[in-house]
């Protein structure tokens, strides 16, 4: 037994004397944090740069039917031609906004099937790198 200043510590490390601490690159996981964190800030642009997009995408079509029942505003003469052409627009400009959200769905899709796969990739290459930290000697 070790001789101590506070009597009673012997019997509190006794039982940790075959107790090994195992040794870990410390560099190596601060390497893996800030690959973990690279990610992160990957995904965060990609995600601000899909919600770009779909503003400027929702922003053109906006303006495109503003410039048709604008033009239709101008070109119409009778107030039973303007409703028909304004009809017409509007039905227009519908199937035009169910394409469009075809559109953003199909940007928002692969932005996502993007970032799942680098997450994915980053999780498995994350749990390899802890068994090979724990792992070293």
């Amino acid at each position: 037994m070790a001789t101590t200043t506070n009597p009673g510590t012997e019997a509190k490390t006794e039982g940790f004397a075959g107790f090994k601490i195992p040794k870990f690159d410390v560099n190596a996981v601060f390497d893996s944090y800030k690959k973990n964190l690279e990610i992160l800030g990957l995904i965060n642009k990609m995600s601000a740069e899909v919600c770009s997009g779909i503003a400027k995408l929702q922003t053109a079509f906006f303006k495109q039917f503003i410039s048709d029942m604008s033009s239709v505003a101008e070109k119409s003469g009778k107030p039973a031609d303007a409703i028909a052409k304004f009809s017409q627009v509007t039905r227009d400009a519908t199937v035009k906004a169910i394409e469009n959200s075809k559109q953003i769905s199909d940007l928002i899709t692969a932005n996502n099937n993007e970032l799942t796969a680098a997450f994915t990739k980053r999780l498995r290459d994350s749990v390899e790198e802890a068994k090979n930290i724990v792992n070293r000697k």
